[in-house]
């Protein structure tokens, strides 16, 4: 249950962060929930659920939404982007996550899992990965192994530094993810076109590029879902899972746009469901408005 005033997590943030809460006006929005303002820009949270495969629902990844004189909206990369101009990505970052976690507090089962986004400039440029974030944590009586930290390691080139970040982060309890695994991978990404024999592409499972994600040890592994793009590519698909499933790790795929691609998820094998065709992002505050299209997963 999330706690009000925030005198704690104000103090926090001052002490380690040198952020002001006052100064950024974190205030409540009926519409979209807790929200704050940094760099000229409010900033608010919306949750796209992940489905496990008989249609509960496992967790959310939180979704930066940003919006500039209050009409233009921002993609987060942008928003990102305008941070790191300013010099105070890191600042941003964790001001964004705590957001996400005060309106997943509020709104959502204790249970479930929250997948956070960590900038890829952040685990190179930092040393004490998720510790200022596991004190926020524990106000809320939030345990860090229901956080899972999603990290884009293709967009990571040291590859130490990498294997750094996610053993702190490890280290205290959090859940590792591994983003957008196909499309940012060389050989991967010829499965949205397929247009090699098929043995070929199954024998790439045994990669250089899977290697590398495999050597992370992962909890979870998140198809981007242009591998989907192709139904021949099903079996392909399938070889990839095998040789996760085989390594211990979790498979999601996301970006699920149509009952095709959801069939194809399925017939793969894969463990976890994402996607608009499922349900798409939400203010926290429409989570029980809309209701989630679960029902898709179980016919």
């Amino acid at each position: 249950m999330a706690r009000e005033p925030y005198a704690y997590l104000k103090l926090l943030f001052s002490n380690n962060l040198l952020l002001n809460l006052d100064e950024y006006d974190l205030s409540h929005v009926q519409t979209h929930g807790l929200v704050c303002r940094f760099l000229g820009m409010r900033l608010s949270s919306t949750f796209q659920p992940i489905f496990k495969a008989d249609g509960t629902v496992l967790g959310r990844e939180a979704l930066l939404r940003s919006v500039v004189h209050e009409q233009f909206e921002l993609i987060p990369q942008a928003a990102f982007d305008e941070a790191e101009r300013a010099g105070r990505l890191v600042q941003f970052d964790r001001l964004v996550r705590t957001i996400h976690l005060l309106n997943h507090d509020r709104s959502f089962p204790e249970h479930e899992l929250l997948f956070l986004n960590v900038h890829p400039h952040l685990l190179t440029s930092v040393s004490d990965h998720g510790r200022t974030f596991e004190q926020i944590l524990h106000y809320y009586s939030v345990p860090t192994s229901q956080v899972v930290i999603e990290i884009k390691e293709s967009a990571v080139k040291d590859m130490a530094r990498l294997d750094e970040a996610v053993s702190n982060y490890r280290k205290l309890g959090y859940k590792i993810a591994v983003d957008d695994f196909g499309l940012a991978h060389a050989s991967v990404a010829r499965l949205a076109g397929a247009s090699h024999a098929y043995e070929d592409l199954v024998a790439d499972t045994s990669n250089d590029e899977l290697a590398r994600v495999l050597k992370l040890r992962p909890d979870i592994v998140k198809f981007d879902g242009g591998v989907l793009r192709n139904p021949l590519a099903t079996g392909v698909i399938y070889a990839l899972v095998n040789t996760l499933h085989q390594s211990g790790v979790q498979v999601a795929i996301e970006g699920i746009e149509s009952a095709t691609q959801l069939a194809i998820a399925h017939n793969a094998g894969a463990d976890l469901f994402q996607g608009d065709y499922l349900a798409s992002p939400e203010f926290a505050t429409q989570a029980d408005v809309r209701y989630l299209r679960a029902e898709r997963l179980a016919a």
